[in-house]
């Protein structure tokens, strides 16, 4: 890999002949086997089923390549054919941490895969339509096909997965400070794009995964597979990984509480602790940039109450919740406590961990009204750190 430093990030770009193939069969002396007749179609349905594993048959030293990102690395399973990975770029940007371009050229086509710590913005809708995604490890997204002329790109995607954050580009796409290998190409039809999104699935890199495998081969994860990380709290491994994650930057800078803020957060969990010590740690506003949860105090041992803004028009949601040791769990949902004051974990779609920062705000309790009924019957306190004066 060639490296250039520039300022105060780094831009690695290698040129690679990987094409990801997938791979449903068992290890044999010679590497993998691919059962004879098998379609993609039939393949990925049985790979949605956690019925069979999936195997990429990339280059060992591409390999470590992918592994000095430094962030969560997810290519597509399911690539048209003859199209091949010509082209990684990586940088880190020292305000929204580390992102990537996955470029693949074929004939006169081309796409890439883009993954980025944060900084992302608002897609507009496609002037020429809009194309859903449903991704089972990322959750939903969509293609936008743009009409030409416009400063749009043709063909661009909404980022997906709760971040890092993942998409599929067209062709004459360039991302600041990655460059693009994009240019004097067209873009696949967009049914194939939809499909290559829907197969974006997140690699396994970690040395203990890849000494097990036949050399040239990852393994990629899938939201079904039991090898993803599945639910519940975070292994020792995956915790370790996740803090050396939050130290190097790879999930951006996230929020940060003035002091006076913090100081009386911190006040008011020690008041909770008190009677609860149990729920103390995750009363408070939490934010991951995109959302953020209220997590209220019960009289009830191990109870909370969580509202969730998702930013759709200032519409709340309101779930009770149950703190158990170092866990609390909502709905299907869950949030991990990692042993620092400002940040939690939790799990996307794919069971891949992200970070929720600490915040400062909280609704109205005209907003929090129409979950009176479920406040009182949780036995739940509407004061959070910041709303002074208010009580049950």
């Amino acid at each position: 890999m060639n490296y250039q430093i520039l300022s105060s990030l780094w831009i690695a770009t290698v040129s690679v002949g990987i094409l990801p193939a997938l791979a449903q069969a068992t290890p044999t002396a010679n590497g993998f086997e691919n059962p004879s007749g098998m379609t993609v179609r039939r393949s990925l349905q049985l790979i949605a089923q956690g019925r069979q594993p999936i195997y990429l048959q990339v280059p060992q030293a591409q390999i470590q390549e992918l592994r000095s990102l430094g962030m969560r690395v997810a290519m597509p399973i399911n690539v048209p054919s003859g199209m091949k990975l010509t082209a990684i770029t990586g940088r880190s940007d020292p305000r929204f941490g580390r992102s990537y371009l996955l470029v693949y050229r074929g004939s006169s086509k081309c796409f890439a895969v883009e993954g980025t710590s944060g900084g992302i913005g608002g897609i507009p809708a496609g002037t020429a339509g809009s194309f859903k995604v449903q991704n089972p490890a990322m959750g939903k997204g969509a293609i936008e096909v743009n009409k030409p002329g416009g400063p749009a790109p043709l063909l661009i995607g909404q980022w997906m997965s709760r971040g890092p954050f993942y998409r599929v580009v067209g062709a004459n796409y360039t991302a600041d400070g990655l460059g693009s290998d994009l240019a004097n190409c067209q873009d696949l039809p967009v049914k194939e794009v939809v499909a290559v999104s829907e197969s974006l699935r997140f690699l396994d890199l970690e040395p203990a995964t890849l000494a097990k495998l036949p050399p040239n081969t990852v393994q990629a994860l899938d939201a079904n597979s039991p090898s993803s990380g599945g639910k519940g709290y975070p292994s020792n491994q995956e915790l370790t990984q996740f803090k050396r994650n939050l130290k190097s930057g790879a999930y951006g800078k996230g929020t940060s509480l003035a002091a006076i803020d913090l100081t009386q957060r911190q006040a008011f969990q020690a008041t909770i602790a008190k009677s609860n010590p149990t729920i103390a740690k995750f009363i408070g506003a939490w934010s991951t940039g995109e959302r953020v949860y209220y997590v209220y105090p019960s009289k009830v041992k191990s109870r909370v109450c969580v509202v969730t803004d998702s930013g759709n028009n200032g519409r709340l949601e309101f779930s009770n919740g149950t703190a158990i040791s170092r866990e609390l769990s909502y709905q299907s949902n869950a949030m991990y406590w990692v042993d620092q004051t400002d940040v939690l974990a939790s799990r996307d779609a794919g069971g891949t961990l992200y970070p929720i920062f600490p915040a400062s705000s909280a609704p109205s309790l005209n907003d929090l009204a129409s979950f009176d009924y479920g406040f009182r019957n949780a036995e739940c306190s509407t004061q959070l750190p910041g709303m002074m004066g208010a009580g049950q």
